[in-house]
C-alpha cells in the first residue's frame, strides 16, 4: 500500500472543477471580446467610408448646382428677360421713378440695374467673350406698363421691333399680294399673305405699319358673339333702327366695355394685362361716305375723328384698299371681295357710316360683298388695335402656322 496516496474529498474535487470552468469561462469571455472588438472595428471602417464617400458625392452634387449659375451659357432672349425682370423689380422698389402719363418713357440702363443688385453684370451670362450693353425702357399705357429690353451684343445680337422684322420679312413690292408702300405707310394687299400676329389671348392680321412704327391689326376672325352698330330711336325712321354716329353709337360703348371690363365667359376676353400695355391709344376716323364714292385713302372718313381710343373699327377705304382686283373702284363694286385677305366666312361691321341717311352703316357681308345695313342689324364685330412701335418680336414668320410672337 502506498502511504503517499492522498484522497481527496468529494468537496475538494467540486471546488477543482468549479476553478477549471471558471478559467474556461474567462477563456471564451476573452475570445469573444476580441472578436466583438474586430466586428466594431469594421463597422467603424464602413461608416467612416460611407461618410467619406457621401461627402464626395454632395461635394459633387454642389459643384454641379452651382456651376449652372455661374457657367451657364444663356440665350440672348433669356438675357433679355432678365434685364425685363430686374427692371421690374428695381421700380418696385422705387414707383415714383416710374412715368406718370399715359405715353411718357423712362429708361434705365444695365450699370444701374447691377449697381442696385438686381442682377449680374451682362458678361456674365453667357462663356463667349461677347460683349453686350443694354437699357429697359418704361412706358406708360393707359393703366400699364410695357417694359421693353434693348440689348445690343454688336454683330452676334441686336433687339428687334415687331415693324422692323415684318418690314425686313416682306420687302416691299408694286404687285401681287404683299406689303405696299402708301402715304409714308406700309400696308398689306392681296389674298395670300404673311400678316398674322399672335398676342396672349387672340390671333390677329396686320392692315398696315404706320410711319411711326405703330402696327395695326384687325381680329383674325372677329368676336363670338354678333352685336348691333346702334340700336338707338331714328327720328327718320320712327323706330330704333339706330343712329350711324360712331361718338355716340352702341358699338363704341361696346369696345369701351371690350377693353375696360372684359367678360371672359362671354368670349370677349380678347386681351390680357400683358397685351394692353402693348397697345396705344389712337385717332379713329369716322365719318361718312357714299357707296359710290371711290376714295381708299381714308380721306373722306377722316372728315370727323374720335380721339384718344385703344379698340376700333376698320374703315371702308381700308378694305377697299385690300383688294388687288383692278376694277375694285367703290364698295358698289362686287369685285372688291377679289384678292383680298380681310374676306372671311362671316359678316362683320366697318366703322364708317353711309352718309346717304342717318341710320345705315357699311358692313362686309359673308361673301365679302360690301352692304349698307341699318345699324340696328347684328354682325360680328372685328376689333382693330395700335400695337406700339417699341414691342419686341419673339417669334414666328407671319404664317398661320407660324405667326408672329411678341414680348
Amino acid at each position: 500500500m502506498n502511504n503517499n496516496l492522498v484522497k481527496k474529498s468529494k468537496k475538494e474535487d467540486e471546488e477543482y472543477d468549479e476553478e477549471e470552468d471558471i478559467e474556461l469561462d474567462d477563456d471564451d469571455s476573452s475570445s469573444s471580446r476580441k472578436k466583438s472588438g474586430g466586428d466594431d472595428m469594421k463597422k467603424r471602417m464602413f461608416l467612416l467610408m460611407g461618410v467619406i464617400v457621401g461627402g464626395l458625392v454632395l461635394l459633387l452634387i454642389i459643384l454641379w448646382i452651382a456651376s449652372l449659375f455661374t457657367s451657364k451659357n444663356y440665350e440672348y432672349d433669356d438675357i433679355e428677360t432678365v434685364m425685363k425682370d430686374a427692371a421690374v423689380s428695381y421700380f418696385a422698389d422705387y414707383p415714383d421713378y416710374l412715368p406718370q402719363n399715359d405715353g411718357d418713357i423712362v429708361e434705365i440702363d444695365v450699370v444701374n440695374l447691377v449697381a442696385a443688385g438686381k442682377m449680374k453684370d451682362l458678361s456674365e451670362y453667357r462663356n463667349d467673350g461677347v460683349a453686350c450693353a443694354g437699357t429697359v425702357q418704361v412706358e406708360r399705357t393707359g393703366d400699364e406698363y410695357l417694359y421693353v429690353p434693348y440689348l445690343n451684343c454688336g454683330d452676334n445680337y441686336y433687339t428687334v421691333e415687331l415693324y422692323n422684322k415684318i418690314v425686313d420679312d416682306n420687302p416691299i413690292t408694286s404687285s401681287g399680294d404683299g406689303l405696299y408702300s402708301n402715304n409714308n405707310h406700309y400696308v398689306f394687299r392681296g389674298e395670300n399673305v404673311n400678316n398674322y400676329v399672335k398676342l396672349d389671348k387672340s390671333l390677329w392680321r396686320i392692315v398696315k405699319i404706320n410711319s411711326d412704327g405703330n402696327v395695326i391689326l384687325i381680329h383674325a376672325n372677329g368676336l363670338d358673339y354678333y352685336q348691333p352698330w346702334d340700336n338707338r330711336y331714328n327720328e327718320e325712321r320712327l323706330y330704333e333702327a339706330g343712329i350711324n354716329t360712331y361718338n355716340v353709337s352702341r358699338m363704341k360703348d361696346y369696345l369701351e366695355k371690350i377693353y375696360s371690363h372684359p367678360v371672359e365667359d362671354d368670349g370677349e376676353k380678347i386681351l390680357s394685362n400683358k397685351d394692353k400695355a402693348r397697345i396705344v391709344t389712337h385717332t379713329l376716323c369716322v365719318g361718312g361716305r357714299t357707296i359710290d364714292s371711290e376714295s381708299k385713302n381714308n380721306s373722306e372718313e377722316c372728315k370727323q375723328k374720335v380721339q384718344n381710343q385703344r379698340l376700333g373699327l376698320l374703315t371702308l377705304s381700308e378694305y377697299l384698299y385690300a383688294s388687288l382686283d383692278s376694277t375694285c373702284k367703290s364698295a358698289a363694286t362686287k369685285s372688291c371681295l377679289n384678292y383680298n385677305y380681310l374676306v372671311m366666312d362671316d359678316e362683320w361691321w366697318l366703322i364708317t357710316p353711309d352718309n346717304s341717311t342717318t341710320s345705315t352703316v357699311f358692313k362686309v357681308e359673308r361673301s365679302g360683298i360690301v352692304a349698307s345695313a341699318l345699324a340696328s342689324n347684328y354682325s360680328k364685330v372685328r376689333p382693330v388695335i395700335y400695337l406700339n412701335s417699341h414691342v419686341m418680336y419673339a417669334s414666328g414668320n407671319g404664317t398661320l402656322e407660324k405667326p408672329y410672337k411678341v414680348k
